[in-house]
Order: structure tokens, then C-alpha cells, then sequence
């Protein structure tokens, strides 16, 4: 079977819309998958429209962005309640500050002398109005100002950059407290991003309950790595593509079988159902 628990559509920062990113995944003959836009589940919830057409198994998730002593944490949520009004609270907070923030991002390019305007930006955000440094990045291209994505954030748009505003995270342990009130499995996304390996024990005396192990781009190493973690600490292991929409390689991206098997386990096991 052909499983994906990391994908994104244009209700975050991804290129397709629920029903277009359900439609390529029944077609490369996924059956298991869960959409895991940025601090929103419109789009998961969107996507349940289409399930009588493309009838594979979605699953709730949401990727929310946290802070832990000033590192960026990536929090993944797996079958918590859509409704929960403090979960929904959180995500529309967190949410609803990317719009200021882009739009300080570019007040300081145009004092930079980089001739950018706001309307170029909102184009790449769609009806949804979510606006991250890709969208901007995009516009700049666009524009003439750089020629690739990578160019971009090396010249404008990386954490040192005097243009750089932060964005508003919550805390990771009361991310994940959230998660689990509203009866959610919490599970560290693309840990090999993180600065410190370490970080991954404090998250576990959190209450983190899984890992994603499988993570795309991955090195064997790094999978081994946090395998034996998850094994070691009794928590789950999750495997995705972090799909966006620009490189159909990673739709074909499919984690191991074990993925859903010890999700939907952990997910019985809060239901008390044996």
C-alpha cells in the first residue's frame, strides 16, 4: 500500500487544491494520506468534500509551527478534533499573523530599494490569503529581482537578513498539550531540520508521541537514527513527503507500511478501542 502523511495544498503553501492533490494521489493509487497544511485544516476539511470521488483514507493533520528556546519546531497533529475551540484558536492565531508579517517583510525590501509591491505578493496567496517567505520569494522572481528560490533566501529572505521578521509561534509544549486536549497525536515533523538532536528528549518529557522517521528526504543514516529513538521511547513512527506541488517526485514518496499501522494503533488506543 502507498502511504503519505506530510502533504500541503494551496490553503498553506502548496500548489494544489484539495481536490487536485486528491486527485493525483488516487492516481498514483495512494490509500492512506493526510494533509498537513501550515496552522490550518481548511484544506483537510475542504478535501472531505471529495472523498466520494477519490475514496482513499484521509487522515486529520495539521503541521503547526512552535518555538523552543528560539529554535523553529515543527509540530505534525494526527486525528484531534477539527472543532476543538482551543486548537482552532491556536491556528487561527498563528495563521493570521503571516499576513502582517509578510506584509512587514515587504516595507523593509522597499527600503532596501527593492521595488516590490504588495499586490504581487497576494497574487501567489490565492483566496486563502496564506502568506509565507516561498510566496514572496516567488514574486521576486517573477520581478527580475533573483532568478531562483535558493538565491532569494540567500540574499534576502534568510533568518540573519536585516529584512527577516520573525513569525509568531507558540510554545512547543503548550502546542502539544493542545493537541492531545483535543485528542490529537503530537509527532516531531522533519526532525532532521532541527539544530540539535538532542532537542527530540526534551520534546519526549513533553509528551511528544511520535517521530517522522520517514521523512523524504532523509538520509538512511538519519532514518536508522531516529528509528532506534522511537523504538527506545515507545513512540510512533510517521513518514511523509512534505509534498507542495512543484516536484511530483515526491508524490510518488511512500513511507513503510509500519507508518499507519502504529498510527491508527496509538489512535485506537486513546479510543479504548482494542
Amino acid at each position: 500500500m502507498k502511504i503519505d502523511l506530510h502533504l500541503h495544498t494551496n490553503y498553506s503553501d502548496g500548489k494544489l487544491s484539495p481536490e487536485k492533490l486528491l486527485k493525483f494521489a488516487w492516481e498514483n493509487h495512494y490509500e492512506f494520506l493526510s494533509i498537513t497544511d501550515h496552522d490550518s485544516t481548511l484544506g483537510y476539511q475542504e478535501a472531505c468534500n471529495f472523498l466520494s470521488v477519490y475514496p482513499l483514507e484521509l487522515i486529520p493533520g495539521v503541521e503547526i509551527s512552535t518555538n523552543y528556546q528560539t529554535t523553529d519546531v515543527h509540530i505534525l497533529a494526527y486525528y484531534f478534533d477539527v472543532n476543538n475551540e482551543e486548537l482552532v484558536d491556536m491556528l487561527k492565531k498563528i495563521y493570521d499573523s503571516r499576513y502582517g508579517r509578510a506584509k512587514q517583510i515587504v516595507q523593509n525590501l522597499n527600503q532596501l530599494g527593492i521595488d516590490l509591491q504588495w499586490e504581487d505578493v497576494l497574487k501567489y496567496a490565492g483566496k486563502h490569503k496564506y502568506i509565507g517567505r516561498p510566496h514572496i520569494a516567488r514574486a521576486l522572481i517573477e520581478n527580475g529581482f533573483c532568478k531562483t528560490i535558493k538565491s532569494v533566501f540567500d540574499n534576502y529572505l534568510n533568518n540573519d537578513s536585516p529584512i527577516y521578521v520573525p513569525k509568531y509561534r507558540i510554545d512547543t509544549a503548550h502546542a502539544i498539550e493542545i493537541i492531545k486536549n483535543a485528542g490529537g497525536i503530537p509527532v516531531v515533523a522533519h526532525p532532521g531540520r532541527l539544530e540539535d538532536d538532542n532537542l527530540l528528549y526534551e520534546f519526549i518529557d513533553m509528551g511528544i508521541e511520535g517521530i517522522e522517521v520517514y521523512y523524504a528526504s532523509h538520509s538512511t543514516g538519519q532514518i536508522k537514527f531516529y528509528e532506534q529513538i522511537a523504538l527506545e521511547h515507545n513512540l510512533i513512527r510517521t513518514g511523509g513527503s512534505d509534498f507542495h506541488g512543484s516536484d511530483f517526485y515526491y508524490l510518488n514518496y511512500s513511507a513503510p507500511d509500519i507508518c499507519i499501522k502504529e498510527l491508527k494503533s496509538k489512535y485506537n488506543h486513546k479510543r479504548g478501542i482494542k
